[in-house]
């Protein structure tokens, strides 16, 4: 399969260095794009296209010109299912991002629902903020799924060929049992959005363009198909994957004080595979910690960096909305994306330690927090799970996953705005006890990740968009090359026996 680049000769040689085939590389210019087959795979140089669309702005604000004959070009190869990225710095994630984002709601439509469903005249984005190293280039891809769906998110230039092969190949088929055990939740809705494996239309598949997927794209970097998520980080001990993917309700509704809102559901999902090193070394599994972060996003919306509010409607939102719920002793458990949402696919997957293991799950609002918005009480409480676990299995993954099923929802206290613009943090860590010899020493490691969600409603009739730089760059200053995690950190603590 060709490779189009718009781009530089030095661009084509990274390619070439990275082992795609110069006889597959195609060279040619924006205005050609229009006239690619369909389903054709573009690499576009990020400096050869910034100027027409960033046009500096305010401090700390990036300013986008969504009136960039750039847009209809990236919106034109979007609408014909072709996989575009576009080749930058990681530091450029959240502004390209945007463009690529903003492009794909140009090109599917992707707007907010009035009564009725009838369409209102704003465009409705998301896009997950994810660490990646910020000194090395990332390829930012975009990809259609479906009618309202999309993949995007950066990957390493390394692993370009093998993310190229995995997304370009059609969804496989999971099963089409009612609950689906020890999978990634986000693949299983994907399969759905795409129809894969399934008869069409089916049951509980998403074809009335009344809902959005949005998922990140590192999944295909490890292969087709993970059960686990995003292969993040990989050392001698064993392997960390995390995952997350939001789906919305796009019919928007307004309470009887003026205040208008539309749902979402967001899903975290964390594993991971101890090695028979790690195993042979005594090691387990201690802890997991997953956090939906609604009170981040608050803090933004009290320092006017945001304009709209992710939160959970008092009355609505209760611990039995957390998922899974705290308890004291479990092996197995469910979780359900986009149950109580509507317009969207639900899925329903199994939870499951390795044979012999178990947890304690524990979930707390850290902190605490609410709000008022138009009369309307709002809770913005940091919702955090801890998994206690405690144990080792070799070669065997630990997977946890942990949703808000209220579900949430996006508040917007003024829909005439030029723009709206919400964001959140969803955070995962991994607590491992490396080696442990008795009387000797015992070895833990940490890995955390940091994500944030932007949310983005934009008038059709909007000439530019400017974003705060607070959740367009991540700190990723202890993460390794070629990660998607945060930071790592590990230490190692001296055991003395007395006789």
């Amino acid at each position: 399969m060709p490779i189009y680049v718009v781009g530089t000769s030095t661009l084509v040689q990274k390619l070439v260095n990275i082992g795609i085939n110069q006889s597959l590389i195609r060279s040619v210019g924006l205005n050609q794009l229009a006239e690619l087959p369909n389903d054709s795979v573009i690499i576009i140089d990020w400096p050869l296209i910034k100027s027409s669309l960033v046009i500096g702005g305010p401090m700390n604000k990036v300013t986008i010109n969504l009136t960039s004959p750039i847009i209809h070009e990236l919106a034109g190869v979007i609408a014909k299912g072709d996989v575009v990225g576009i080749y930058a710095n990681g530091s450029d994630e959240g502004v390209v991002e945007f463009v690529l984002a903003y492009s794909w709601a140009v090109a599917t439509n992707n707007r907010l629902l009035l009564n009725l469903g009838k369409p209102s005249n704003d465009y409705l984005i998301a896009y997950p903020i994810i660490p990646v190293n910020t000194h090395q280039p990332v390829v930012i891809i975009v990809r259609r799924v479906g009618i309202g769906g999309l993949v995007i998110g950066p990957v390493y230039l390394n692993q370009l060929p093998m993310v190229i092969t995995n997304i370009m190949k059609p969804a496989a088929m999971v099963t089409t049992s009612n609950v689906i055990d020890t999978e990634d939740p986000c693949y299983v809705e994907y399969t759905k959005f795409e129809g894969a494996g399934y008869t069409n239309p089916a049951p509980g598949i998403y074809v009335s363009g009344n809902g959005t997927l949005v998922w990140a794209v590192p999944m295909f970097s490890s292969g087709p198909y993970s059960a686990y998520g995003i292969e993040a980080y990989m050392d001698g001990n064993g392997t960390y994957y995390w995952d997350t993917c939001l789906v919305a309700n796009n019919l928007i509704t307004e309470t009887n004080t003026g205040l208008h809102y539309f749902p979402i559901n967001v899903l975290g999902y964390e594993a991971y595979t101890e090695s028979t090193t790690m195993y042979d070394n005594g090691g387990r599994v201690d802890y997991q910690v997953g956090a939906i972060d609604y009170y981040s996003g608050y803090q933004l919306f009290n320092e006017g960096i945001t304009d709209a509010l992710v939160g959970d409607q008092t009355g609505a939102f209760s611990t039995n909305s957390w998922n899974p719920p705290p308890t004291s002793s479990t092996s197995s458990y469910e979780v359900f994306l986009g149950l109580d949402l509507g317009e969207v696919p639900s899925v329903t997957v199994g939870i499951d330690l390795p044979l012999g293991g178990s947890e304690t799950i524990s979930a707390s609002q850290n902190p605490a927090g609410s709000t008022v918005l138009y009369d309307t009480y709002i809770q913005v409480s940091n919702i955090t799970w801890t998994f206690s676990i405690g144990y080792g299995a070799n070669n065997e993954a630990f997977p946890n996953s942990f949703e808000d099923q209220t579900p949430a929802a996006v508040y917007i206290p003024n829909l005439s705005s030029p723009y709206i613009y919400a964001q959140f943090n969803i955070d995962f860590e991994n607590n491992a006890m490396t080696a442990y010899y008795p009387c000797l020493y015992d070895t833990v490691q940490i890995i955390w990740v940091d994500t944030t969600w932007d949310i983005v409603v934009v008038p059709q009739s909007s000439g530019t968009v400017s974003l705060s730089q607070s959740g367009l760059i991540l700190n990723n200053v202890n993460a390794p090359p070629n990660t998607y995690i945060t930071g790592i950190a590990s230490y190692t603590t001296y055991i003395i026996c007395r006789a």
